[in-house]
């Protein structure tokens, strides 16, 4: 099994983006079915260890399909380097008492959702779990655009095709460039995948034609021919003549 991890959230449309995340145990991507539930509930209690018997509340959730509910304390770090944990602070509306910060995790919905400000500011995480078979297994490598335009929680673009070899697309992703100014912050994002399904995306085959344009024109991602949205690059670069002939 493979778990994929999709977290949204901001304070608002200037920087709500969509971060993935490829989850490991043991240092592989490949998960047993057993394993799953303590792989959310590793991944989710390493925030969080002032919160008692975490793992096995996350796990009761799961088993359940129940909500866990709890407050979000703030790190502090005293003059010895010492880390204590600070409550948050709490109101009262309606005679309910509400928590500034607070985490709460849905077994039944794999997703856990953090909030900040008495829920001004909040993010998501859901858990995607895929059973890939052996011989569709591809790692996919993108340099994925975080909130670059209102309404656009995240833009992922490929400049390599689907990896075979898990080792090669690490040593890749490894050495990707980003891009630095004039865009929207960017990163890095590697993602197991099933080459079956991608390949037929439209967002697959939009990226493969950019690519092969890249290839004729001579252009590479880094140069100024390069726009975000892949459709906006597709088209420059038709107008774009091959570097050889317009020499």
């Amino acid at each position: 099994m493979y778990i994929t991890t999709s977290t949204y959230g901001g304070i608002d449309w200037h920087d709500s983006r969509t971060i993935y995340e490829q989850l490991k145990i043991g240092g592989s991507y490949n998960i047993r079915a057993n394993d799953v539930p303590q792989a959310i509930a590793d991944d989710i209690a390493k925030d969080f260890p002032y919160v008692e018997n975490i793992r096995e509340k996350i796990l009761q959730a799961l088993s359940g399909k129940t909500c866990f509910q709890f407050a979000i304390k703030e790190e502090e770090t005293d003059n010895e380097g010492n880390v204590t944990y600070k409550d948050c602070e709490t109101s009262e509306s309606d005679g309910q008492t509400c928590l500034e910060r607070e985490a709460v995790f849905d077994g039944s919905k794999r997703t856990f959702r953090r909030e900040y400000a008495f829920g001004q500011v909040s993010y998501i995480t859901s858990y995607h779990v895929e059973d890939i078979p052996d011989d569709q297994i591809g790692y996919i490598v993108t340099e994925d655009f975080l909130a670059p335009f209102k309404g656009a929680p995240m833009v992922q673009r490929l400049y390599h095709d689907i990896f075979d070899d898990e080792d090669a697309a690490q040593c890749y992703a490894d050495d990707l460039k980003l891009h630095a100014s004039g865009y929207p912050t960017s990163i890095v994002t590697f993602l197991v995948c099933n080459k079956g399904n991608v390949t037929q995306q439209e967002w697959y085959q939009q990226q493969k034609e950019a690519m092969q344009l890249m290839e004729e024109k001579e252009q590479t991602y880094l140069d100024d021919s390069f726009r975000i949205f892949v459709k906006s690059h597709i088209e420059n670069l038709k107008k774009l003549e091959c570097r050889k002939e317009a020499a």
